[in-house]
């Protein structure tokens, strides 16, 4: 059985973490959104230097170029046995992913939704000082972060409505210790199985 993974919630809430732990029990490959556009930052590719001028600035990088760069990702795994962390952003994200699973004839099995407090993070944030930063970014100013939890504000609750009802989003208190976190998410994958 395939598993096609997502993992959303707010910036500096833990996504990577969980993923990383996911992905290596369940040998899944680990994409992050971010990550792939750094990537393409990183080799100079057109797409990359395109989104390096939106990254640097705290924005959203156009939707058109995210998606090329994830199905370039994707097509290369031959688009299964994922887990993609910090997609999808926007309820029009959450459709294109879905839309396009659809066409590989490839489910959208689950989306991962962590749940953690904006004080939560700024207390993560405050005991782990540089630990917590993520030395590849560019993008750590804090009113970058105050940007990225803004639009996170103003778009989560649309991917819920969205996906709630089709009994793909699955909610997980992340205000908890990471293995805590983990052992309810592992359960809720096995579940999928059943």
């Amino acid at each position: 059985m395939s598993l096609n993974l997502f993992i959303i919630g707010p910036s500096g809430c833990g996504k990577s973490t969980q993923a990383k732990l996911i992905a290596g029990k369940y040998g899944l490959t680990h994409l992050s959104m971010g990550q792939l556009l750094r990537d393409e930052i990183a080799v100079g590719s057109v797409e990359g230097l395109q989104a390096k001028t939106y990254l640097d600035s705290g924005n959203l990088v156009p939707e058109e170029l995210s998606y090329k760069v994830l199905t370039n990702a994707l097509v290369k795994i031959n688009n299964k046995n994922f887990i993609i962390d910090g997609f999808p952003r926007t309820y029009l994200q959450g459709q294109f992913i879905e839309n396009y699973l659809s066409t590989q004839n490839e489910p959208l099995d689950l989306i991962i939704h962590l749940d953690v407090t904006f004080e939560e993070i700024q207390a993560r944030r405050a005991k782990l000082g540089d630990e917590f930063q993520d030395k590849n970014r560019t993008d750590n100013t804090p009113q970058a972060m105050a940007a990225r939890q803004k639009f996170y504000d103003e778009n989560n609750g649309l991917i819920m409505n969205y996906f709630e009802p089709k009994n793909l989003i699955y909610r997980v208190n992340g205000n908890r210790p990471i293995q805590d976190i983990f052992i309810d998410i592992d359960q809720k994958i096995l579940s999928l199985s059943k």
